[in-house]
């Protein structure tokens, strides 16, 4: 009833919305990826208390980053776990399964706002 008092307003709200399930849709790749090197990063800071990267790590993350961009789903993408094609080669997939296997359930307490929109975006 508001609504058909104010058209505009109307207008206003559903571009505002449009604009969010948009902004969540595309870019499934690059949040990801972002998330990827937090996740890198956390393990490095956390768990090897270090300030920086190391070169393995920074390297790590550069290869998740190329997988990611070049993975044949492309945004409709499921999560890499559960994929049915594995891009990654043995040592970096064991190397990524470490640091989610240590970061994962801390993730909430190092980077709350990041895990629940990764929650959010699964």
């Amino acid at each position: 009833m508001h609504f058909l008092l104010y058209p505009k307003r109307l207008s206003y709200i559903c571009l505002h919305f449009n604009r969010q399930q948009e902004r969540m849709r595309t870019g499934r790749i690059e949040r990801e990826t972002k998330v990827v090197r937090k996740m890198i990063e956390l393990y490095c800071r956390y768990k090897l208390h270090l300030k920086e990267m190391p070169d393995e790590y920074v390297q790590l993350c550069d290869y998740a980053s190329k997988r990611l961009s070049h993975c044949r789903y492309g945004d409709a993408k499921d999560a890499c776990q559960r994929c049915r094609t594995h891009c990654y080669a043995p040592a970096q997939r064991e190397m990524i399964r470490k640091v989610m296997r240590w970061v994962g359930p801390r993730m909430l307490l190092y980077a709350p706002l990041t895990t629940i929109r990764h929650w959010m975006n699964r």
